[in-house]
């Protein structure tokens, strides 16, 4: 049977396109109905669930496990720490007993310590007795009483704090120093120098030079009131010399 050319030409155009058709189904199979992709989704969620509860679990036990070794090193540290105090308080008692051993064999007599009561005049005390101080050794009383010297004088125990000796606690001020202050050796101001003004630590050269100033000015000084005027003075700067300065 002999076909004819259009009937050809349709064939050959079905066949065509009947293998593209198989082509493309080979290529992409048939896509899976999303009921059927449930299953595999619900699978995967659980095991999303599963290693969240194991990483849970994991970091809890390493949670527990850190406490354990810190409380073992705090223990440790606790014990060692015991230790050491017994070692240095050890240490420490033989140290005093050769030292007490040194004295005796040297002459050297053993200085002690002032009750809590003992109160001392800063205005009248020496290095020795500055000494009998817990907390005083012959260095820091040798400059108390070279600041006393430039001072004039101390008006408040509280200036050894303040100004010289942060180091001292405000108890031990308190029970142990007293001042004098009719001891104090005030700076004549209608009488003096700049250069005698200018060694109170309380003064520097610029407020000893407008001092001395405005005496020559006015010819004498009658009181603080008269230095209120000056710009170099503040009201603190006359607060603190209030002690220090005398207008006979």
């Amino acid at each position: 049977m002999i076909l004819a050319k259009e009937q050809r030409i349709a064939a050959t155009i079905l066949f065509g396109i009947a293998l593209i058709a198989w082509i493309i189904v080979a290529i992409h199979p048939e896509r899976q109905p999303e009921e059927q992709k449930k299953p595999h989704k619900k699978s995967w969620e659980e095991r999303k669930d599963s290693i969240r509860i194991a990483d849970s679990l994991r970091y809890v036990q390493w949670k527990e496990e850190r406490e354990q070794r810190y409380d073992s090193f705090r223990m440790a540290d606790s014990m060692r720490h015991e230790a050491w105090k017994i070692e240095r308080q050890q240490r420490w008692d033989s140290m005093r007993i050769a030292d007490s051993l040194w004295r005796d064999s040297v002459g050297i007599p053993f200085i002690p310590r002032v009750k809590k009561d003992t109160v001392l005049d800063l205005n009248h005390c020496d290095t020795t007795e500055l000494q009998l101080i817990r907390g005083i050794g012959h260095f820091t009383a040798v400059q108390i009483l070279r600041y006393r010297e430039r001072l004039g004088g101390f008006y408040s125990p509280q200036q050894l704090t303040d100004e010289v000796f942060g180091k001292l606690s405000l108890d031990t001020l308190l029970y142990h120093f007293m001042v004098d202050t009719a001891a104090i050796q005030r700076i004549p101001v209608n009488s003096c120098s700049i250069e005698r003004l200018q060694r109170h630590p309380y003064i520097r050269y610029e407020q000893a030079k407008a001092i001395y100033n405005l005496r020559r000015k006015q010819t004498r000084l009658n009181s603080l009131n008269d230095l209120r005027s000056l710009p170099e003075l503040t009201a603190e700067d006359l607060l603190r010399l209030t002690p220090y300065l005398t207008f006979e």
